[in-house]
């Protein structure tokens, strides 16, 4: 009679739940048994009381009692055939896939290896020694009976996947990704492996990889929603990326992609948004962040950004409306005070303007262009001392921003300060060269000083 071994019983327990695998399997009473396996059982049970010592009946019923999960008659019926056979390597390799089961790893290694030693060419006994191995914590062993497997059998997926979740576990990236494509070249519509297969090729910060994947994902459930989520995560990330290389068209591209697989993510819309701006593509903006926040009505940086669009199209007093909501959202949102600034100062409101400059510093001390805007404000209001503070603030924080001492010097030349004012332009020309700004006032500086000193030369005449 043919034999039967239990191949490869333990070989799907890997996956997400691989380190919970391995519970200890509960009898079914025999009411419970499969109605053709207990007619079997029943006729192989008779053949044993004519033939007691017939080693492959024994067997074939110790396998129909494991199907059932009758594993103590299994267990029972095994230890029979060895009775008769101690050297019937198929079934020391199912008594240890028996103990395997009950989670008595040490007796299910022993029985591995001594099936081992009777046929060591066996790939499927390596990789439940491996499992064994794996259950008791054991785990650069249980990597080393994986590796004989696939030596043995190169096609063996379920090996090179166990090897890849156990570098995993040993937090070896590298190992455990090739490990996965290995698996992966053999069963590639195992989600499960893929979706692991994924976030190895993101632990290693392999985007593209990654994307590729959740690609192939879908493209055996087009509606798997983990791996929607999260290609549209990597793609979102990818046009971030791309935009601050500034390659905006490929940004473009990975945002809309990001849409593709969600399309209810604000987050995207927004950062399209941003790159739409930078393009000019004004309009596009401003329906973009209104996508955001038709799906976001609280999203206080869509609308800081539609304010920005608006002030680009020189549609202040919407820009004022959409900033002014941030600040309703979020009263310390540092930008949106600029920007409120920004658009106060356009329209000519130099004191609401200053004011809006005044919150965003409060909350952003050392913002060079918040203070240079408000400096420049005072500059044109008049108020010097307070121009000259944050043109000197600027100078201190960055020495060299040739704008801000060109700022200065004109601060200085207003209050009739020529020397100094001569010496700030020069300090802004010295560090660009090309500043044309800065040039003409030096030199509209110098006639002032000669002219004063020539004024004060008529002065000093006396008559008799």
């Amino acid at each position: 009679m043919r034999r039967h071994v239990i191949k490869y019983i333990y070989s799907g327990i890997f996956g997400i739940s691989f380190f919970l695998c391995l519970k200890i399997a509960i009898p079914l009473s025999a009411e419970s048994i499969n109605t053709l396996d207990s007619e079997i059982i029943k006729r192989y049970q008779e053949i044993i009381l004519e033939e007691p010592f017939n080693a492959n009946v024994h067997f074939n019923l110790g396998i129909l009692y494991y199907k059932n999960s009758q594993l103590d008659e299994a267990m029972r019926e095994f230890h029979k055939v060895l009775e008769i056979n101690p050297g019937d390597a198929e079934t020391h390799y199912n008594i240890g896939n028996i103990f395997n089961k009950k989670n008595l790893f040490d007796d299910a290694i022993d029985s591995y290896k001594k099936a081992i030693a009777i046929n060591p060419g066996d790939a499927g006994i390596f990789h439940n020694l491996g499992n064994a191995y794996a259950g008791k914590g054991m785990f650069d062993d249980a990597i080393s009976s994986y590796k004989k497997a696939v030596e043995i059998n190169p096609n063996l997926a379920e090996s090179h996947r166990n090897i890849a979740y156990l570098y995993k576990k040993k937090g070896k990236t590298s190992e455990s990704i090739r490990s996965f494509e290995k698996a992966s070249k053999f069963n590639s519509k195992d989600i499960t492996m893929l979706l692991d297969l994924a976030s190895a090729y993101e632990s290693n910060g392999s985007q593209d990889r990654a994307i590729l994947t959740y690609k192939r994902i879908l493209s055996v459930d087009t509606n798997h929603k983990d791996a929607k989520n999260r290609l549209s995560m990597l793609c979102n990330n990818k046009g971030v990326s791309l935009a601050l290389q500034g390659k905006r068209d490929e940004a473009i591209s990975a945002y809309k992609e990001a849409l593709q697989n969600k399309e209810d993510f604000k987050e995207v819309y927004n950062n399209l948004g941003a790159v739409y701006v930078d393009k000019d593509m004004v309009d596009d903006a401003i329906a973009t962040y209104k996508k955001a926040i038709e799906i976001s009505p609280n999203f206080g940086e869509a609308y800081n950004n539609l304010g920005v669009a608006f002030t680009k199209k020189k549609n202040y007093d919407e820009a004022i409306s959409a900033f002014k909501k941030t600040l309703s959202l979020n009263k310390n949102h540092a930008g949106a005070h600029f920007n409120l600034g920004v658009v106060y100062s356009e329209k000519g409101m130099t004191s609401e303007a200053i004011d809006e400059y005044n919150e965003a510093l409060r909350l952003t001390p050392n913002d060079l262009s918040a203070l240079y805007n408000r400096g420049v404000l005072c500059i044109q209001s008049g108020k010097f001392p307070g121009a000259t503070a944050d043109m000197k603030k600027i100078i201190e924080i960055n020495p060299k921003l040739s704008a801000a001492h060109h700022k200065l010097g004109d601060v200085y030349q207003k209050q009739g300060h020529f020397d100094d004012a001569i010496a700030e332009y020069k300090q802004a020309l010295e560090i660009s060269p090309d500043l044309k700004e800065a040039l003409i006032s030096l030199e509209d500086t110098y006639r002032l000083k000669e002219k004063k000193t020539k004024n004060q030369g008529v002065r000093g005449i006396r008559k008799r």
